[in-house]
């Protein structure tokens, strides 16, 4: 891979304490705790340590609070191939940071402490420049002013768009980013990816595949839709149609970042490499799988080891 091609991306920023524990937390109950570990994590940053690892050049724009955690990540950022010079820092600030309890089967719960920092960064704080010589721009939406600034930007040098929502729109919503900016995200992407809950909530419907259709037919992304469905594998939907790719049969140590995985997998795929989006489609699924078999929020393998592990691995029909 050509280490000039360059993916910008704008989102999540956090470090994560891992809980690894015999059951998923539940009212008034209680379980054990087998281990526990400080990691960077964050969506965004995720998807830009697939595209590093994998072998292009990545650099995150984010907000960062001046803190042990903000210092931490930094750190392990710049360890895992991702360029930091578009970091800001807030004086004082407390990065964000969240508890990920995970259990049997890769299972997993979240809980975020957004802090004070990383949802501050300002439409002001991020110039267009940065975008000059970018292969694509990832963004998951957060926070919105500079995800929508950078979107247009993107768009006004015929820079494709990747928009990963992560959360649903009902809690990405807030002072920080706007129903009317999660719209312009939306209608700006050349790439709209997605969990079911996501679509279906989009689209005020219960059957995803439908949810996604709609969304795909209302925005018209220049490349489509993709659902991430779990264990019901992956769907691609454009206007060639709709294709979809079943999963790996592993046994999962811990989901969590797969999806980031497989996004960071299929813009080095499909945008770097230049594959069809079946290929690109199973390559990103089996990045999503070596994931799962790794313990922590980030996939740090090779191309060469993705590729083994496809020759190696059954991919189920679903």
């Amino acid at each position: 891979m050509d280490k000039n091609k360059l993916v910008i991306g704008q989102g999540a920023t956090a470090m994560d304490i891992v809980i690894k524990c015999e059951n998923l937390p539940r009212e008034d109950g209680f379980g054990r705790i087998y281990e526990e570990r400080i990691t960077s994590g964050g969506s965004g940053a995720n998807v830009l340590v697939t595209v590093a690892q994998l072998g292009a050049t990545a650099a995150l724009v984010a907000k960062l609070g001046d803190d042990e955690f903000g210092h931490q990540f930094r750190r392990e950022l710049l360890t895992d191939g991702v360029s930091d010079r578009y970091l800001h820092v807030k004086d004082g600030g407390t990065t964000m940071h969240t508890y990920v309890f995970v259990a049997g089967q890769g299972k997993r719960s979240i809980l975020i402490n957004r802090g004070n920092s990383f949802h501050t960064l300002a439409p002001a704080e991020v110039d267009e420049s940065i975008l000059d010589g970018a292969s694509v721009l990832f963004t998951d939406g957060c926070p919105g002013g500079p995800a929508v600034k950078l979107v247009k930007a993107a768009r006004a040098r015929n820079i494709p768009v990747f928009f990963q929502m992560e959360c649903l729109p009902s809690f990405m919503v807030s002072e920080f980013c706007t129903a009317g900016q999660i719209d312009e995200l939306l209608s700006y992407a050349d790439i709209i990816c997605a969990g079911r809950d996501i679509y279906c909530e989009l689209a005020a419907k219960e059957e995803y595949l439908s949810a996604m259709q709609d969304i795909y037919q209302k925005y018209k992304p220049a490349f489509g839709a993709i659902c991430t469905a779990g264990e019901e594998g992956a769907v691609w939907c454009s206007r060639h149609g709709v294709i979809s790719c079943g999963i790996y049969d592993i046994d999962p140590v811990d989901t969590t970042g797969a999806g980031d995985s497989f996004s960071g997998g299929l813009i080095y795929r499909f945008f770097l490499q230049g594959a069809g989006p079946r290929d690109s489609l199973i390559f990103a699924t089996a990045c999503a799988a070596m994931k799962c078999l790794s313990p922590g929020p980030r996939l740090r393998v090779s191309e060469a080891s993705v590729i083994d592990f496809m020759d190696t691995h059954r991919l189920t029909d679903l």
